[in-house]
């Protein structure tokens, strides 16, 4: 009788064995394709950064600093005539006039707003 328990137990352990072997298995394959899932996503984020640098680069004013969307927006619709400032936003200007201070001042106030930024990083 202890021989079919030895027996028996022998089967228990090869059974678990093999379950043991099949999951090492499956978790072979699985980290296998999460490290072509990472170096896939290591190339993806160097090109989105490269690209962000380059794109980040083209949206500089003339004094170097770097300007945001909004920025660039009210910028653009001031030079195509019209006004950005508050009393008057969206109505056009009068290009035989003297510039809109209320408008330069806002745009001044972002330049010096660029200005601290760099000078606190």
């Amino acid at each position: 009788m202890a021989e079919k328990d030895l027996y028996d137990e022998f089967e228990t352990i090869t059974n678990q064995l093999n379950d043991i072997s099949k999951k090492v298995s499956l978790l072979k394959e699985e980290l296998s394709k999460t490290l072509e899932e990472n170096e896939e996503v290591k190339l993806e984020n160097q090109n989105l950064r490269s690209h962000l640098e380059k794109v980040s680069t083209e949206d500089e004013d003339p004094n170097g600093n770097k300007l945001s969307d909004s920025r660039l927006n009210l910028e653009n619709l001031y030079l195509k005539g019209f006004h950005i400032c508050r009393p008057l936003y969206g109505a056009r200007r009068d290009r035989n006039k003297e510039e809109c201070v209320f408008c330069l001042q806002i745009l001044d106030s972002d330049n010096d707003s660029n200005k601290k930024k760099k000078k606190i990083n």
